[in-house]
């Protein structure tokens, strides 16, 4: 028995027309069609997409092998569509374990790497768009069912007032916590919230870092006020939320080395399209002390070549800075521009090496290529010590001081609104540890371009 696929496609996915193909029903089993052709086409399509969504060719043989095993699996059968329990049989087959669901949570990794190209493969087979950067396994909603369409009324507002979608993402987990601990205490009533409430769920909070609970209850006034304007409240209870002291330094940053950074950027495969972009990005960071989310924010238009100057305005301070594009950062992205970045209409310099090459969606993404190296490059740190992006930036301005450079001069290359942070914050380290992290900056200082290198 045969089934004809059409010759048009849909969003380039095979159409099967169900007048020229057999349907055979099958116990505890979804509609089944059979057709070895038509699972080759299925095949042929998942591996299309992986393609075109710019896939390593290391994971694009390891998707096809998977595929051909499973399309032999399921003509074996006399299978043309797959439900969920059919896709378990396989993956048992294969793995030899067998789970409970086919997307729920798992750790295994030879069985998530069975797991994800069978999915693909069965939303072919159900006529499914194919979303590579779906994960297999559901978000999770922590948001108690009964107050889920008004925490949706409320991101919903957040995004009216062009909110982030990060910072929508951050009330969200803030709010569907809050209305977890309501329901665990036995609140259904908002009007008849109280302080009483409100501060038994910070204190629940009481072993997370300062800084975090100080967030949450950021998020948590603003959601308050929500309540309060939308006539869910009689008043607003935000400015009656319980003080909280922000201690600013409750962790201290590692302290980069010079010889520590040389390490890292050594490690970086620069022959990879994505190692030369990790390259670019934390040279920048380390030379110029960029923000993570001013490296994000990039665009080639910020980049005169001519006056060998890297001009932005600041995310965080709406404040312009220009720095000088020194020879070692302005030749790795140029490397990364001409050699490595895929084709795109996105106009950000550093973008995500996934279809649909579009700019990095949050902060950590971007921080996670750093820790990445760094343990590759066996570098270990301190407990409780932050080692993020950030931390170079930091290290950056230690070395400068270290060097001599006046705070005014380190306050104008971080772009710090005043010299009151810049002092508060890096002035605080010893002596011997500024010389411990004694980098080259002397470029990075020349604030006159008098020694500014072409690029």
């Amino acid at each position: 028995m045969t089934a004809r696929a059409c010759s048009h496609h849909h969003g380039g996915l095979p159409h099967f027309e169900a007048s020229s193909c057999l349907f055979i029903p099958l116990p505890n089993a979804e509609v089944i069609l059979v057709g070895q052709a038509d699972i080759n086409d299925a095949v042929e399509s998942v591996m299309a997409v992986l393609r075109d969504a710019g896939r390593a060719e290391e994971t694009l043989r390891r998707h096809q092998a998977v595929l051909d095993r499973f399309a032999t699996f399921l003509a074996g059968r006399g299978l043309r569509s797959a439900n969920d329990r059919v896709c378990i049989d396989f993956i048992a087959h294969q793995t030899g374990v067998r789970l409970g669901s086919l997307r729920e949570s798992l750790t295994d990794r030879d069985v998530q790497a069975v797991r994800r190209p069978v999915v693909l493969m069965a939303d072919v087979l159900s006529g499914r768009a194919i979303e590579v950067d779906r994960s297999v396994v559901p978000a999770k909603d922590n948001c108690p069912v009964r107050f889920r369409p008004l925490r949706d009324d409320y991101l919903a507002s957040c995004r009216e007032r062009h909110n982030a979608e990060a910072t929508v993402v951050t009330k969200d987990k803030v709010v569907s916590r809050f209305f977890g601990y309501l329901v665990e205490v036995g609140v259904d009533d908002l009007a008849m919230l109280d302080v009483g409430d409100l501060s038994g769920f910070l204190l629940r909070q009481r072993r997370l870092r300062r800084k975090t609970v100080a967030s949450m209850r950021s998020c948590l006034a603003d959601f308050l006020a929500f309540l309060a304007s939308s006539g869910r409240t009689p008043s607003s209870l935000a400015d009656r939320l319980p003080p909280h002291r922000h201690v600013r330094h409750e962790s201290e940053p590692h302290l980069w080395s010079a010889e520590e950074i040389r390490k890292v950027l050594a490690v970086i495969d620069r022959q990879s399209v994505a190692g030369k972009r990790d390259y670019a990005m934390i040279l920048s960071t380390a030379r110029l002390g960029l923000r993570i989310s001013d490296l994000r924010q990039l665009e080639l238009g910020d980049l005169d070549w001519r006056a060998k100057r890297i001009t932005i305005v600041q995310h965080k301070t709406g404040q312009p800075l220009s720095l000088p594009l020194l020879d070692d950062v302005g030749w790795a992205i140029i490397d990364y521009i001409r050699n490595g970045r895929p084709e795109t209409a996105c106009p950000k310099v550093f973008i995500k090496h996934r279809h649909p090459f579009d700019a990095f969606g949050s902060a950590s993404s971007v921080a996670s290529r750093l820790s990445r190296h760094a343990a590759r490059a066996g570098i270990e740190f301190a407990p409780g010590e932050v080692c993020g992006m950030h931390s170079l930036r930091g290290a950056l301005a230690v070395a400068m001081i270290g060097g001599g450079a006046s705070i005014p001069v380190v306050s104008a290359v971080l772009g710090h609104a005043s010299v009151d942070t810049t002092q508060a914050y890096y002035l605080r380290f010893d002596t011997e540890r500024l010389r411990c992290c004694a980098l080259d900056v002397e470029d990075v200082i020349d604030t006159s371009g008098a020694g500014e290198r072409d690029a």
